[in-house]
């Protein structure tokens, strides 16, 4: 090989050596980063050169500056040098340059586009979206950054603006610092410059939808410091929507071309990203209300709906600070949720529900009577789109129809939420949903696809029929085209012929459960539709109406199975299946009730099943783990037998040892209080009034009390001849009620009452016809057993406020029958002492009538209304209700003391007018004396009582009341002395046999009750409860609650709040703190003296008892008493 001359040598060495100088696109950054200190300084460093290297450094140590500034270290020192450099530039640039604010930034930026170095074109952007956001951040330099955003966008800026968005593709640090800086400058100020960026566009969108495609490339999730072009242009767009105007907003949403591309690729995008675009829509589009509906329709495609829903499947893992916040998938939903079920949207239009569009009808009123008589006369059939509509339906809401069959709602949860909850706000698309459906065969296989597509089925039966069908002012003249109609109540892919495969499934019992479902629900929904036909009937065109029942019930009928398949499946359960069971039952009884036309028609063996059920009534045990499920399915059997025409319920057959009524009103008794089993009770009750054995005004309450009477036996194991002698009385009266009704009319002879509607049950008098034939037949544990339940029958019709003198009456003739039997004889002259035993859960009588008030005197309980809290609750109702002052003295000594007389006497001692408690003070003493000489029971106990009331009250009584907590209790030991059986019978009597006179200044039996262990184990809880409740009636007064300061009533009642009581005491303690808090200075005790507050604040910590948050919240807006502040030191306040 030739050598080279050394001539050649340094030429190629010069050549390559210039190759390496011009190429400074790469040369290497300034390591020194300089200090910035005055704005003299920073006005002098990015002062325009046409040195490449130089400039590019200085723009980098420009942009570390601001940097800092965004980051926090010595801000304020370095945004005073910046806002030197503004003034330095203001002036410069108003002297030499036209007004053109930093146009040294502008001409390196300009100088960089000319030369095509990419590293200040990209540079210089980012630099000044710095400066805008610093800028948008200090209102000191504010008035900068809107200069600076104009020249920005000045005509002259438009081609820099241009060039670098529509770089290649591959540059992505040229097109983004523009895009970051467009987004600045929308957001600037609050979007001032919002309006000028847009009407731009020219510029600033160029190559817009192209530079939203290039999203993240990379590995691994896309991170917020790092945007792609895409996320970036997203970014800019969204800070568009939220500043433009209407106008502007209502014109970029019109650009489909660029919010298509936008969503298409949402599934891709990060989700912090995913989230904003939602959120950004949602706020300042779907619910701008200044925004027209057109405008938000062009954005909310059928195809918009569709690539929201698929962010149901995002992938994408969280970020680590995005915890707290919902996922992606549940973020769509809700935005799909408001989208597709508001009118506001832009998606949502109004309809007539089932009345397709197009389908003009008028509305019945009472002027529009006028009706074409012709047309009418053939009935539906003059209606020739009374049929149609079976495949297409046309639709209103098409956006939301198209939509909806791109989901799939048996294979996703959240796609049959949406789609339920489309139907629900637009029923018009229900129809023409399942008649489109033509792809999917509902074929009885048990996969999640079929249960998916069942539970869709069950949930779109379940929706209510709209309003008058869709229209909005009343029923129209026609009714809503019969196909439509249909696949409302069940939907015609539900087909007989497949109901009744999947009733064979012998071996998948869920599919066969799921089936019966649908059929229960698609029949309430039948009779929903049955009543609005009904009520539409009642207009000028009944007799459409009434045909059109006629139709649906017959279309009906067509599509459901016979009920002989229904009960040959049902025969097929086994008893372990016992949700199945209860559902065919359930389902058997509807087609008794909604279409019995067809349940009769053939002979079904239905009966074999009510007499199965009959059977085995003793031999459910409700209280095992599956007790509910039996209970229902029995309910279920026995409102069947209801039904069924021929059930004889007051005759014993088929080896049963009562007639089933007395069995079903047992298995009643029986059951559970928390097991409510309402149908059941209906049927108890309807047979009642039609056998007239419970016909009275108050029936439903007097059913509550025998069944609670039937509960207290249901305790005793040997009560099997007791139920021999109710069923007799009950099967007599069914069987022969005007025998009853005579003995009745002899009753009312014999009191001497002139009773036009008298008030006592048939039932009593068939017990008392054979109650001598019990008492004679039956040994004596089952004569003590039914004389305890009649004693208790009596005193309930008592409670009931029937005629006492009928049921005295009765009393006598029940004792004389038994003559021979002291022990029964004793518990019924004692029946009017079980009247206070006798309370009913309010569950009892939710459906039945009101009842008076126990005898034992409620307070007021704080539980579920907590706004009376603070309820005024004074003494003057007690104390000026004076009429027992004469109306005692024409009653027998033992009714004024059982029917509250004397209670009334003593309350009335507390009374504020002087005349009124004289009056009562010689009452009671000459009751007293009547009393001393009565042949009462208990006349010695009570006679000492009223004497020790006397003495103490004389010497007070002309000056002022005495104080109520006295007269409570001493109301309240009346009801306890009594009754010798009462648990507290001892301690009151030993009580009144210590002084003859009461300490006023003392609260009686208070200290005994607390600390003393109770007469028996078990009456810990009522002894407890009688002093609560005498503390909670005596606190009326500032005289009472002085007593209570005194003597730490207040800090014993809290150190019984926390024993394991039960919520009934617990509120009887807050009711008393509630009082106190009504009464002058009782705020102040309550806070100042025992910490209510911070008590208050711990038990709202420890329980859930919402009656303790809102005293605690009542108490804290009543503190705003001088004394309340000071004594906290303004740490308590009133809100």
């Amino acid at each position: 090989m030739i050598k080279r001359s050394s001539k050649e040598a340094k030429l190629t060495e010069q050549v390559n050596s210039k190759r390496l100088k011009v190429s400074d696109s790469a040369s290497p950054l300034s390591t020194d980063i300089l200090k910035i200190t005055s704005g003299k300084q920073l006005q002098q460093l990015l002062t325009f050169s046409q040195d490449k290297r130089n400039s590019f450094n200085d723009i980098q140590t420009f942009k570390s500056f601001l940097d800092t500034i965004i980051a926090g270290y010595d801000s304020q020192a370095k945004l005073l040098i910046l806002k030197e450099y503004f003034e330095l530039q203001k002036s410069y640039s108003g002297d030499q340059n036209s007004g053109i604010f930093l146009c040294d930034l502008i001409k390196i930026w300009s100088f960089a586009s000319e030369s095509n170095k990419e590293n200040l074109l990209s540079a210089v952007p980012s630099v000044l979206a710095l400066l805008l956001k610093i800028t948008s951040n200090s209102l000191e330099l504010l008035t900068y950054g809107i200069s600076l955003g104009k020249v920005l966008l000045h005509k002259d800026q438009f081609e820099l603006i241009k060039r670098g968005l529509s770089a290649n593709k591959n540059k992505e640090h040229v097109i983004s610092p523009i895009l970051r800086l467009l987004r600045e400058l929308s957001m600037l100020d609050g979007g001032a410059l919002a309006n000028s960026v847009y009407k731009a566009r020219n510029a600033t969108f160029q190559a817009m939808v192209r530079n939203l495609t290039l999203g993240y490339t990379g590995h691994g999730n896309e991170e917020l410091r790092k945007p792609s072009v895409r996320t970036n242009a997203i970014r800019f767009l969204l800070q568009l929507v939220k500043h433009l105007s209407t106008e502007s907003k209502a014109d970029i949403l019109s650009q489909r071309d660029i919010f298509s591309t936008l969503i298409r690729d949402i599934i891709n995008d990060p989700p912090f990203l995913v989230r904003d675009i939602l959120l950004t829509i949602e706020i300042h589009i779907i619910k701008d209300a200044s925004l027209p509906r057109d405008a938000k329709t062009k954005l909310l495609s059928s195809r918009f709906l569709v690539n929201i829903a698929s962010l149901y499947r995002y992938n994408k893992s969280e970020e680590k600070n995005e915890i707290s916040t919902s996922s992606v998938s549940e973020s769509a939903h809700k935005f799909l949720l408001l989208a597709c079920s508001s009118l506001d949207s832009g998606v949502l239009l109004k309809q007539s529900g089932l009345y397709p569009r197009g389908l003009v009808i008028n509305i019945c009123d009472e002027n529009n009577t006028n009706l074409n008589n012709k047309q009418f006369d053939l009935g539906l059939d003059s209606i020739e789109w009374i049929d149609k509509y079976t495949e297409k339906v046309p639709v209103r809401n098409s956006i939301l129809s198209e939509f909806i069959h791109s989901l799939k709602p048996w294979s996703n949860i959240r796609h049959a939420e949406l789609i339920i909850s489309i139907f629900k706000a637009a029923p018009e698309l229900i129809a023409g949903y399942f008649s489109g459906k033509n792809n999917f065969l509902f074929d009885p296989k048990l996969t999640a696809m079929w249960v998916g597509y069942s539970n869709l089925i069950y949930s779109t039966i379940s929706l209510s029929i709209p309003n008058y069908f869709g229209y909005e002012d009343g029923y129209a003249n026609l009714p809503p085209p019969l196909p439509i109609m249909m696949e409302h109540i069940l939907p015609r892919k539900f087909s007989q012929k497949l109901i009744i495969k999947c009733l064979g499934q012998t071996t998948n019992s869920l599919i066969m459960f799921l089936t019966a479902r649908i059929i229960c629900i698609s029949f309430q929904k039948l009779e929903a539709a049955l009543q609005m036909y009904k009520q539409a009937s009642r207009g000028p065109s009944a007799s459409i109406w009434n045909q059109y029942a006629s139709m649906v019930i017959e279309n009906y009928s067509r599509r459901i199975p016979a009920i002989s398949h229904i009960i040959g499946a049902y025969r097929r359960l086994t008893s372990t299946n016992l949700c199945q069971r209860e559902v065919f039952t359930k389902l058997i009884s509807l087609y008794y009730e909604i279409l019995p036309h067809i349940a009769l028609e053939t002979n079904s063996g239905v009966s074999s099943i009510i007499a199965e059920g009959l059977l085995t009534i003793d031999k459910t045990n409700l209280r095992s783990r599956d007790g509910i499920l039996c209970a229902l399915e029995l309910e279920n059997i026995l409102r069947l037998a209801r039904l069924s025409p021929g059930m004889k319920w007051f005759s014993n057959s088929n080896g049963l040892s009562m007639s089933p009524f007395l069995a079903t009103l047992r298995f009643y008794a029986l059951a559970p209080r928390e097991y409510l089993l309402p149908r059941l009770r209906s049927v108890l009750i309807s047979i009642f009034h039609e056998s007239q054995i419970l016909q009275t005004c108050n029936s439903n309450a007097e059913f509550d009390y025998l069944i609670m009477n039937i509960r207290s036996i249901l305790n005793d194991n040997e009560n099997s001849g007791f139920f021999k002698y109710l069923d007799s009385c009950i099967s007599r009266c069914a069987a022969t009620p005007t025998k009853y009704i005579f003995m009745l009319e002899d009753l009312i002879s014999e009191t001497g009452n002139n009773i036009c509607e008298p008030d006592i049950s048939l039932l009593l008098l068939a017990m008392l016809e054979q109650w001598p034939f019990h008492v004679r037949l039956a040994d004596l544990s089952t004569i003590k057993i039914t004389s305890r339940f009649i004693a208790r029958y009596l005193a309930s019709s008592r409670k009931l406020k029937k005629d006492k003198s009928m049921i005295k009456c009765l009393s006598k003739k029940f004792s004389v029958a038994c003559a021979d039997k002291s022990e029964a004889q004793c518990i019924l002259k004692s029946y009017k002492k079980a009247t206070i035993d006798i309370t009913i859960p309010e569950n009892e009588f939710r459906n039945s009538t009101k009842i008076s008030t126990s005898i034992k005197h409620t307070p007021q309980v704080i539980e579920k209304q907590p706004r009376a809290l603070f309820e005024k609750i004074g003494l003057d109702d007690i104390s000026e209700t004076n009429n027992a002052l004469t109306r005692w003295r024409k009653k027998d000594i033992e009714d004024v003391i059982e029917d509250g007389y004397l209670k009334s006497l003593i309350m009335l001692l507390s009374s504020k007018h002087c005349n009124i408690r004289r009056e009562a003070l010689i009452n009671i003493t000459k009751f007293s004396h009547q009393l001393k000489e009565s042949k009462f029971e208990e006349r010695e106990q009570i006679w000492l009582l009223l004497q020790e009331l006397l003495e103490s009250s004389r010497i007070i009584i002309n000056q002022k009341p005495l104080t109520s907590i006295f007269s409570c209790f001493a109301s309240y030991a009346v009801d306890v002395l009594k009754d010798p059986s009462h648990s507290l019978y001892p301690k009151v009597n030993q009580f009144l046999s210590q002084k003859p006179v009461w300490r006023l200044d003392q609260i009686p039996m208070m200290h005994r009750l607390i600390d003393e262990s109770p007469s028996l184990d078990v009456a810990v809880y009522s002894e407890r409860e009688w002093l609560i409740n005498i503390l909670s009636d005596g606190l009326c007064s500032e005289a009472d609650l002085e007593i209570y300061r005194k003597r730490l009533v207040f800090e014993r009642i809290l150190s019984c709040y926390n024993y394991n009581f039960g919520l009934k005491l617990q509120n009887q303690i807050l009711n008393i703190l509630a009082k106190a808090c009504l009464i002058k200075g009782g705020i102040s005790t309550l806070v100042t003296r025992f910490s209510l507050v911070t008590w208050l604040e711990v038990q709202d910590s420890l329980s859930s008892n919402i009656a303790v948050k809102e005293l605690y919240q009542s108490l804290l807006q009543s503190c705003g008493h001088k004394r309340v502040k000071a004594w906290s030191r303004g740490t308590i306040k009133s809100k």
